[in-house]
């Protein structure tokens, strides 16, 4: 009797929930805020654009709470906003524009690139000093890979 209960509830489960707290953990771990995570993981998951009051809703968080993190995701182009004509109630949609996403990365990348080559101005020869150039160089080597990911990604997209 318990497993089928148990059955019915994980059925009655709405398969975007579980996706949104799963991009929310994974925010939370690379230190981002779980609600931005949850709010742009619904979104990912959702056919239709939702509005504050159906994301405040569907991830039991204030209407506030949803309305920055929707921004937060809006400046960084994970998402977008849609109006409602006739209306001021706004939807938004992620994205279909992935490259956006990685935006931050690289902006993180590069300002700890600009940190690790101040840092390496710094220092005195030695070991200390070749570790940060070392560091300064893998940054390098990163955004020059990555950018050449980005490219091929979007020849990929382009050709389908």
């Amino acid at each position: 009797m318990l497993n089928i209960q148990n059955k019915r509830n994980a059925a009655a489960i709405d398969p975007r929930l579980e996706v949104a707290d799963d991009v929310g953990r994974t925010y939370a771990r690379y230190g981002l805020p779980t609600s931005v995570g949850r709010v742009f993981g619904l979104l990912l998951a959702s056919n239709e654009p939702l509005s504050l009051d159906e994301i405040a809703l569907r991830l039991g968080i204030s209407k506030s709470g949803a309305s920055v993190a929707a921004r937060d995701l809006e400046r960084v182009g994970g998402v977008h906003r849609l109006a409602t004509p006739g209306s001021k109630r706004v939807l938004y949609e992620a994205t279909d524009d992935m490259e956006s996403t990685f935006t931050g990365t690289f902006v993180r990348v590069r300002d700890a690139m600009g940190a690790m080559i101040r840092s390496e101005a710094r220092l005195g020869p030695g070991k200390a000093k070749r570790r940060m150039k070392l560091m300064v160089e893998v940054h390098e080597f990163w955004l020059q890979e990555a950018g050449g990911i980005m490219e091929r990604w979007k020849r990929r997209r382009q050709s389908r």
